[in-house]
C-alpha cells in the first residue's frame, strides 16, 4: 500500500480514469504492506485495498482543511535558541557549546512533503545534537564586540503521514533516520553598557543536511536562508531580574529541488529570570513567530497559506567553574500554542558551553545562554 500511495498522491485535477484502473489493479493483486504503530504488517483483504487505492487516487484532496504554510510546516531558524543573555556578545575567547534538543510535533490536515501531499496531516519526533564555536576576537568595531559563530547538528527523525479516503479509510506511511543537519553561520556585534547589553546579527543557514525529494527521513531543508536580527539583555540590580528579547526577520530562497518558494517570516523570542548569588537564572522563556508573506512557486501544490505559532515554558540558567574553565548549563521547555499551518507540540532543548582560554574571569553576562 505504501507503494500505491506514493503513486497516487497526484492533484486531483489530473486524475483519471486510467490512473484509478491501474491502481486498482495493482492493490488487488498485492499484499502490500500496511505501517500499523511503527511497524509493517500484511493484510490479505484485496477488495479493502483496492477500494483504499482508488479513493487515495482520485479522492486524496477531497474536503481536507489546508495546513502548510512555511514548506514542510516548519522554519529554518532555531526557534527557541535565544533565552538568558540573549543580548550579549561575550568577552574575547572561544566558546564551545553543545546542545541537544528534542521536538515532539504535529499538524492536522493538508502537508506538503517533499513534493507529495498527505492529507490526513502528520507528526514528527525529532532528536537532534549540534556543536556550536563562538569566536570572540580582541579587536572591537565603533567600540563594539565582534562575534563569530558555526554550528553543525546531527539529527535523527522519525516522520508519519497519513492519507484519508473520501470513505474514511486511512492510510499510513512512516519513514525515519539520521543525518547530518543544516549549518549556521552567524556574525555579531554587540554592546555592553553596564545593566544593558544589546546585538545585531546576521545568520545563514546552508543546506548541507540530509534531504531528498519525496517521504524521506530529511534532517535538512535544502533552502538557503538568511536571518538578520537584534537582542537584549536588560539586569535590574534591585530585583534581581534580567530580562531579554530578540526580534529577527527571515527570508529564504527557493527549494529547487521541490520548485516551493517559502514566505519571509518573523520570530520573537524573551526570557525573563531571577538571578541567584550562586550564578542560576531560574525564570520563564518563549518565543513568537509569525510568517507574515505566503508560499509560492510552482511547487507550493496547496497554494499560499501562512504559519504562526506561540510558545513559553520553564528556563533555567547555571553559570559555574569546573576546575579553571567558566562553563554554563541552561535547559528549557517549550509547550507550543495558538498554531497556525505549523507543526506544532512540545520542544525541550538543553547546552553545556565551556569559555577557553581556561582561567579567564567568570561573569554572569560574559557567558551567553
Amino acid at each position: 500500500m505504501i507503494g500505491s500511495i506514493r503513486r497516487a498522491l497526484i492533484s486531483k485535477s489530473r486524475c483519471s480514469a486510467r490512473d484509478a484502473r491501474q491502481s486498482f489493479k495493482k492493490a488487488a493483486v498485492a499484499k502490500a504492506p500496511l505501517t500499523t504503530g511503527g511497524r509493517e504488517r500484511f493484510s490479505s483483504r484485496s477488495r479493502l485495498l483496492a477500494i483504499s487505492a482508488l479513493a487515495l487516487t482520485c479522492g486524496l484532496f477531497a474536503s481536507a482543511p489546508s495546513a502548510q504554510a512555511a514548506e514542510y510546516a516548519f522554519t529554518t531558524y532555531p526557534l527557541g535558541a535565544e533565552a538568558f543573555g540573549a543580548g550579549i556578545t561575550p568577552p574575547p575567547g572561544t566558546y564551545v557549546t553543545d546542545s541537544i534538543s528534542y521536538l515532539t510535533v504535529l499538524i492536522g490536515g493538508n502537508i506538503e512533503i517533499g513534493g507529495l501531499v498527505f492529507n490526513g496531516g502528520a507528526k514528527a519526533q525529532l532528536f537532534s545534537e549540534g556543536v556550536s564555536i563562538l569566536t570572540a576576537p580582541e579587536t572591537k568595531v565603533l567600540d563594539g564586540q565582534l562575534g563569530l559563530l558555526v554550528s553543525v547538528p546531527v539529527s535523527h527523525i522519525n516522520l508519519e503521514a497519513r492519507a484519508t479516503g473520501p470513505l474514511g479509510n486511512t492510510t499510513t506511511d512512516s519513514t525515519e533516520g539520521w543525518g547530518l543537519g543544516d549549518t549556521t553561520l552567524q556574525t555579531q556585534w554587540g554592546w555592553d553598557l553596564g545593566d544593558f547589553s544589546h546585538t545585531f546579527h546576521i545568520l545563514g543557514v546552508i543546506p548541507t543536511g540530509r534531504y531528498q525529494p519525496g517521504f524521506y527521513p530529511l534532517t535538512g531543508f535544502n533552502r538557503p536562508s538568511l536571518d538578520i536580527g537584534w537582542a537584549f539583555t536588560w539586569f535590574e540590580k534591585n530585583t534581581k531580574l534580567q530580562f531579554n528579547g530578540a526580534i529577527g526577520f527571515m527570508t529564504s530562497l527557493e527549494n529547487e529541488a521541490t520548485q516551493y518558494q517559502t514566505g519571509d517570516e518573523f520570530h520573537a523570542e524573551w526570557a525573563v529570570g531571577y538571578k541567584f548569588d550562586n550564578g542560576l537564572i531560574l525564570g520563564v522563556a518563549g518565543y513568537d513567530y509569525r510568517q507574515i508573506t505566503g508560499d509560492s512557486g510552482s511547487g507550493a501544490h496547496l497554494g499560499s497559506f501562512i504559519g504562526t505559532v506561540d510558545a513559553v515554558g520553564p528556563a533555567l540558567s547555571y553559570s559555574t567553574i569546573i576546575g579553571k574553565v567558566p562553563v554554563t548549563v541552561s535547559i528549557r521547555d517549550y509547550e507550543q500554542y495558538n498554531w497556525t499551518n505549523f507543526l506544532h507540540g512540545n520542544v525541550s532543548i538543553a547546552s553545556f558551553t565551556a569559555a577557553f582560554p581556561a582561567g579567564q574571569a567568570l561573569e554572569a553576562k560574559g557567558m551567553k545562554d
